[in-house]
């Protein structure tokens, strides 16, 4: 009897035992379960916040480069507002530096001429409309002598101290002188392209002083700085001078043209000329 009591005690043991191992081992798969449930919940939910963290990310990328865009248009738009203005600056000074030029030429066109000046343009301007009429009357040589004499004359004014209505070239002002030489260039001029090369055909001695002469008004028309009587030089001051008498044939059969123009060559000796342009000379040196 006892010792069936003991088989039935170490029975009950193991029975008790068995049931334990069987909690424990249920238990834990259980944990086990429920752990790895847990982990699949969360898996889903880093993989989206994974993938917000990249939206936000990507966001903020389109907003920075929308930011540098938005600086760059912005740097673009303040760079070509000052190129704009600064080329409206300088178109202003360049608009204000012409209108300058402009009120200073009409300055010296207008206000600066004398009462002398006025007289001589005055008659240069009937000189050259006489002249004008003078080359529609033909080729023919009267009408190229006459106009030999017409230049001879304007020559005789502006180098040689001849006189219009009692003025001297040296007596006008300096844009007197500037808008004489203009006229006087132009009358050469429309000479010229009458009877091209006529100045040559005046004297042999004396072409390369009349076309000296020329260039030096055609100079001083443009700008009157550029014009010196002095710069004739002296052997086509003398050609002329020692050809007076030779000269003098041109400018009277101009004489209804020029005839308000009193000439200082064919009023003095060769030798008294030579005198004046010694004196001349001296004074301009």
């Amino acid at each position: 009897m006892k010792q069936n009591k003991e088989i039935i005690f170490y029975s009950l043991l193991v029975f008790l035992g068995i049931i334990a191992i069987g909690l424990i081992i249920y238990t834990d798969n259980n944990t086990n379960n429920a752990l790895s449930n847990s982990v699949n919940e969360n898996t889903p939910n880093t993989e989206k916040l994974e993938e917000n963290n990249e939206v936000i990310e990507n966001e903020k990328t389109e907003e920075n480069k929308e930011s540098n865009i938005t600086e760059t248009e912005k740097l673009e738009t303040s760079t070509t507002t000052n190129v704009t203005s600064q080329n409206k600056e300088t178109n202003k000074q360049v608009n204000n530096s012409n209108s300058a030029n402009t009120e200073k030429k009409d300055t010296n066109s207008t206000q600066e001429l004398s009462t002398k000046d006025t007289t001589v343009i005055t008659e240069l301007n009937n000189i050259e409309t006489s002249t004008d009429k003078l080359l529609t009357e033909g080729n023919d040589k009267s009408v190229l002598d006459k106009a030999k004499g017409v230049f001879i004359t304007l020559v005789d004014f502006c180098f040689y101290d001849g006189e219009i209505k009692g003025v001297t070239f040296n007596e006008l002002t300096e844009a007197g002188k500037e808008k004489v030489l203009k006229i006087v260039n132009s009358i050469d001029q429309k000479i010229e392209n009458k009877f091209p090369g006529y100045k040559e055909k005046i004297s042999t001695k004396t072409k390369s002083a009349f076309n000296k002469a020329s260039e030096l008004i055609k100079k001083g028309a443009n700008n009157v700085k550029d014009f010196a009587q002095d710069k004739l030089g002296e052997e086509n001051y003398n050609s002329i001078i020692e050809e007076k008498d030779e000269l003098v044939k041109y400018t009277k059969n101009a004489w209804n043209i020029v005839k308000n123009v009193s000439s200082n060559l064919w009023s003095k000796t060769t030798s008294k000329l030579k005198d004046w342009y010694e004196k001349f000379r001296e004074e301009n040196e």
